[in-house]
């Protein structure tokens, strides 16, 4: 390359490099374009209809279901345990009059079989004194036939002595002294049997064969399997709900409110049909509820296993068989609440509490851009619904969605489903 070559490219390669500095500095100092930022926009909400509905509506609470009846058997004379029957251990079954234990019996028979002898005693004292309360009298009546001077007795203790009516009267009431003693040794070895006058089991066994047991000590707790109990504890708003609550007092009548009992029991679900049986008189001091007390019939029956046909298969799988309602079972249950009723439903979630004092909202759409807060009355939640009073309009729809911010009457985008 010469010389004149070179100095071409000298040139050129000068006149690129103050291109690129002007480009350069116009870049740094050229004035920033003008930008707006974009309009807000309303947030954008789903919504979910209000259902409504008629006819009567159902108390859910939840209970522990504990038995209708529970003593605990108790000697009530002292002996050492000779007998003890099988059923009685821990969750044993029994029928009504079944001897579950036994005291050892023998000094009770011989304080039978001497009652027995002062009865005998007493009936031959008896009848000595009578003889000679008869045998007064006649020598009385002799006398006074012979002499005629006899004054007759009168009613003074003159003449009571004179007929031997006090002796009398001593041995008659001996005698039922010594029948009296008959009747409670009897009683006493009749109460060497320990028996309980109902069907049911035994929750804990407190003896066992051998031991000595004095009058009030405890054997063995059982209790009734006729009626199982759940208490239900309701908040006085829904307790007013059941019709007739207040008017249940523990027997049948065409007034009775009936429930559902239900309880979970390896994944299935069971039900069992009682009835409300009565309400404790009381309100909770500390929780502000009312007991409501719901008896279930038999709850120890078990329904038999029945055949359940598998559709995708075309062949039949026994069903599960409905366990005992056992003591210590937990409960749901529904109580059939007023009838005729009408109420609006809505998911639980739809429900927004305020401050104190002030009642709980909704907030509900008008048309497709506004959002407003409705006040509503809620009755009760079951799961994950919620029942109101009538308050709102058939046709409202409510907002699901949960904005960070806002405001009653603000502007909103509704999604379409």
């Amino acid at each position: 390359m010469d010389f004149g070559d070179y100095k071409w490219y000298l040139v050129g390669g000068g006149f690129l490099v103050g291109a690129l500095l002007v480009a350069f500095v116009l870049g740094v100092f050229a004035p920033a374009p003008e930008t707006s930022e974009p309009p807000p926009q309303s947030p954008l909400v789903s919504t979910a209809p209000v259902e409504a509905r008629a006819g009567s509506l159902l108390v859910r609470g939840t209970g522990t279901a504990k038995p209708a009846r529970e003593i605990q058997l108790t000697a009530e004379v002292g002996g050492r345990l000779v007998d003890v029957d099988e059923a009685l251990v821990s969750g044993g079954r029994f029928e009504a009059g079944e001897m579950l234990a036994r005291i050892d019996p023998a000094d009770y028979r011989s304080a039978v079989q001497q009652a027995k002898a002062q009865v005998t005693q007493a009936k031959v004292r008896l009848l000595q004194a009578r003889e000679e309360a008869g045998a007064a009298r006649e020598d009385y009546q002799r006398l006074q036939t012979q002499t005629g001077e006899a004054p007759t007795p009168d009613s003074t203790e003159l003449g009571r002595l004179l007929f031997n009516e006090p002796q009398v009267a001593q041995a008659e009431a001996n005698l039922q002294s010594a029948e009296a003693a008959l009747e409670t040794a009897r009683t006493n070895l009749g109460r060497t049997r320990l028996q309980v006058p109902f069907d049911g089991r035994v929750r804990q066994k407190q003896a066992d064969l051998g031991a000595y047991v004095a009058p009030g000590t405890p054997v063995a707790t059982v209790y009734g399997t006729a009626e199982a109990e759940i208490v239900v504890s309701l908040p006085s708003r829904k307790a007013a709900l059941i019709q007739n609550l207040w008017s249940t007092i523990g027997t049948q009548s065409d007034a009775e409110v009936p429930a559902t009992v239900r309880a979970t029991y390896g994944g299935e679900t069971f039900s069992w049909q009682g009835r409300v049986h009565r309400v404790e008189g009381a309100i909770d001091e500390q929780t502000r509820t009312v007991d409501v007390v719901v008896r279930v019939p038999d709850p120890y029956r078990q329904t038999p296993t029945v055949q359940s046909q598998m559709p995708e298969q075309g062949s039949s799988s026994p069903s599960p068989e409905r366990p005992p309602l056992a003591v210590g079972t937990y409960t749901t249950v529904d109580i059939e609440g007023r009838r005729g009723g009408s109420y609006h439903v809505v998911p639980r979630r739809v429900v927004r509490a305020r401050e104190a004092g002030r009642p709980p909202v909704v907030w509900a759409a008008v048309g497709d851009s506004m959002l407003v807060e409705r006040p509503v009355e809620p009755i009760q939640t079951v799961e994950e619904q919620t029942y109101l009073a009538p308050t709102l309009d058939d046709d409202t729809r409510v907002i699901t969605t949960d904005l960070r911010v806002q405001s009653d009457s603000m502007r909103i985008r509704v999604a379409r489903p």
